[in-house]
């Protein structure tokens, strides 16, 4: 008589934030590839995650919204129950602020006897990557750590698939899907969503996150020239083509324009819908994960950034950054105080830096000057249809698949950290 197979083991993923989705996305990609691998996810998250994870197929827990007494017992009872083979924080640095929202702590990791790790989205530790945070230098930088981890999971593409990783760094696709998105559906989808078929259609997306810059009342005039300028932006490729926005309505506030579809929150699986009837992607955050999922499946994409930078009404010249066109100096004349952007409205530029510098993601995915109208809608129209733009950007994405295609599989990853 056989006997059965072992029962898989548990790995316990840790998700403290409650508005950061890509988080969330980069953890639930990773456990749907742990089928078959000798392990099973479990989840804890917050409670407006619990729907999420659900609709992915995923065994969850939830945790209790400043109970944490309870949140502790939770992580103990975990700890008895299902006894981990490994922890993986969702987010490390979240984890280490959430203890005014579920009062949890590094400490209360104790529980747990097994390897406790972390996704390390963006190679935290590399030399001279301080955060620039809305123009300065963030003060809570002092307490990142990632002392006490053992182990990290670095997704691709933002970070680079072509350098060494250390012994405890484990690069790996963070999609598993990395074929063509499909475009069978794509008329019947835009019919489905009301969208018109005979014209070129530009995604752009935002995240309520973008939105807590109220906090710091000095980036205002920042992020107001930006929408602004982003609304000419808009409005001049509504010549060319209709535009769809997915998130919350940031832009034109006072009525859109013809050619203008505000969609609102779309759930995931209605994204993925969308993303068949695209002939392009306009971003202002490099780090999404949307970005990255549709750039990685072949839809041209394209991320804003800003490389002007003001203080007091006065253009500084900043060591890296490339002289202001005389396009973008009249574009922001009448703004005190700008700083350099990749990431709207946070910054990040300086952080991002030294992540792209080298990472052939940067090839794939042109970053656009936000201030420099005229070019950067050039280079957009440029892209909309055949030509030697669109073909570069596929040339640039067959070599990345290409290397991503190298790095391990999630399997193989986690019977290494796990000593299997």
């Amino acid at each position: 008589m056989t006997s059965p197979p072992p029962r898989p083991r548990t790995v316990l993923f840790i998700v403290t934030s409650f508005w950061a989705l890509g988080e969330l996305a980069i953890a639930t990609e990773f456990a749907q590839r742990m089928a078959g691998t000798g392990f099973r996810p479990l989840f804890l998250v917050p409670p407006n995650h619990r729907r999420v994870v659900a609709e992915a197929g995923i065994d969850h827990q939830v945790m209790i919204p400043g109970g944490g007494k309870l949140n502790r017992i939770q992580l103990h009872d975990i700890a008895h129950v299902h006894r981990p083979a490994l922890v993986v924080l969702a987010d490390f640095m979240n984890f280490d602020f959430c203890d005014r929202h579920y009062g949890l702590h590094r400490s209360d990791l104790a529980v747990f006897d097994c390897p406790i790790g972390t996704f390390d989205d963006f190679s935290w530790g590399r030399p001279g990557a301080w955060l620039d945070t809305y123009g300065f230098k963030a003060k809570y930088e002092v307490d990142i750590t990632l002392e006490g981890l053992s182990f990290r999971l670095r997704p691709c593409p933002l970070n680079n698939p072509c350098e060494d990783a250390a012994a405890d760094v484990h690069p790996y696709p963070l999609l598993e899907d990395l074929t063509d998105i499909p475009r069978t559906a794509r008329t019947a989808v835009r019919r489905e969503l009301g969208l018109p078929d005979g014209r070129p259609l530009v995604l752009v997306a935002g995240a309520s996150w973008q939105q807590q810059h109220v906090a710091y009342p000095r980036v205002t005039g920042f992020v107001r020239a930006w929408q602004a300028e982003l609304e000419r932006l808009l409005s001049g490729l509504l010549e060319h083509a209709d535009i769809v926005a997915v998130g919350p309505s940031i832009i034109f506030p006072d009525g859109a324009p013809d050619g203008f579809h505000q969609l609102g929150q779309l759930d995931p699986a209605r994204f993925r819908e969308l993303s068949q009837a695209v002939d392009l992607h306009l971003s202002n955050n490099i780090i999404s994960v949307s970005l990255h999922r549709l750039a990685l499946g072949g839809i041209p994409s394209v991320t804003l950034v800003n490389s002007v930078a003001k203080q007091n009404g006065r253009l500084l010249a900043v060591p890296g950054l490339p002289e202001p066109t005389e396009a973008a100096r009249r574009a922001v004349s009448d703004v005190d105080y700008l700083y350099p952007c990749r990431m709207f409205p946070v910054g990040w530029h300086h952080f991002l830096r030294s992540l792209l510098d080298g990472n052939p993601f940067g090839e794939l995915v042109p970053q656009l000057e936000i201030f420099d109208r005229d070019a950067t809608l050039a280079t957009v129209v440029g892209m909309l249809g055949d030509g030697p733009d669109r073909d570069r950007q596929a040339q640039a994405r067959e070599s990345y698949l290409e290397t991503l295609r190298k790095l391990p599989e999630v399997g193989t990853i986690l019977r290494q950290v796990a000593g299997a």
